[in-house]
């Protein structure tokens, strides 16, 4: 997955004054989950902050966890930016010492109820 966008385009992004409260629910391996949260947490609180959405993280020891983002579409449009962009600089920073050539992918799922399937 290759997202990136500039500072520019998040500005950019309509302001039409909607304030329906949406939710994300993403499933993520463990290390995904700990390059969100950064050391001490600072990553997400980053995060939180500059995207004014909520960012919540499972508990847990499981394999994978689930991030959950809420907030109106605004916010969590720029939050879910914000995650994209961190693993791009992950998958970077971990190629500058390999041989490889090509970036690997990352699959992000998102989570649905039941009930919302094929809606």
């Amino acid at each position: 997955m290759c997202l990136i966008l500039s500072s520019q385009d998040l500005e950019e992004l309509p302001s039409d004054g909607l304030t329906v409260m949406l939710t994300l629910r993403l499933l993520m391996h463990g290390k995904e989950v700990g390059s969100i949260i950064g050391k001490k947490g600072e990553t997400v609180k980053k995060m939180r902050e500059e995207s004014g959405a909520r960012i919540n993280i499972s508990e847990g020891s499981s394999p994978e966890r689930i991030v959950t983002i809420t907030g109106p579409t605004e916010g969590i449009f720029r939050a879910f930016s914000m995650i994209a962009h961190k693993f791009e600089e992950d998958i970077t920073a971990s190629m500058s010492n390999s041989s490889v050539s090509s970036k690997p992918p990352v699959t992000l799922r998102l989570v649905f109820p039941g009930v919302s399937a094929g809606h």
